[in-house]
């Protein structure tokens, strides 16, 4: 039970490309697990960038597979968007000479280092490594199941 008068802490969550595969490829309501896992309110952010990354490697790949799972992912957000608090951040955009993940991972840097808590859903281990040694909290996806919350 909740005390009144106490001020829930409020979760920033910032959506990788592969967070939004997960619905189709593994049968996982992620929203729903998070917003279980973390104490307080949770918001989802999904970078227009991440987005734009997809759409470009649906465009390369001329697989069906990917096409599914990426309408697939796309329509599990569009449907969770009246129970969950998803906003999709257009104005930023990765610099020149970024990677989408590079991008990502200063983007949860400037929003820790306005003191929010903050944290990083994505299954790529090379960009959880370097989120651990700057100390940002991760969330993804164990055994192919569970999803995992690492606090720093």
């Amino acid at each position: 039970m909740r005390q009144r008068g106490k001020k829930e802490p409020i979760n920033l969550v910032v959506v990788d490309s592969n967070f939004i595969l997960l619905p189709f490829q593994y049968r996982i309501n992620y929203l729903e697990e998070i917003e279980d896992k973390l104490e307080g309110s949770v918001r989802f952010i999904i970078y227009q960038q991440v987005l734009d990354e997809l759409n470009s490697k649906r465009r390369r790949w001329k697989g069906r597979k990917f096409a599914l799972q990426y309408d697939a992912g796309l329509r599990y957000l569009e449907e969770m968007k009246s129970r969950y608090d998803i906003c999709v951040e257009s104005k930023e955009r990765k610099m020149a000479e970024e990677i989408t993940d590079e991008f990502l991972l200063r983007k949860v840097k400037e929003l820790k280092s306005a003191n929010l808590r903050v944290f990083l859903a994505t299954n790529d281990k090379r960009l959880r490594k370097q989120a651990r040694e700057v100390k940002v909290n991760l969330i993804y996806l164990r055994q192919e199941k569970k999803l995992e919350i690492d606090f720093t």
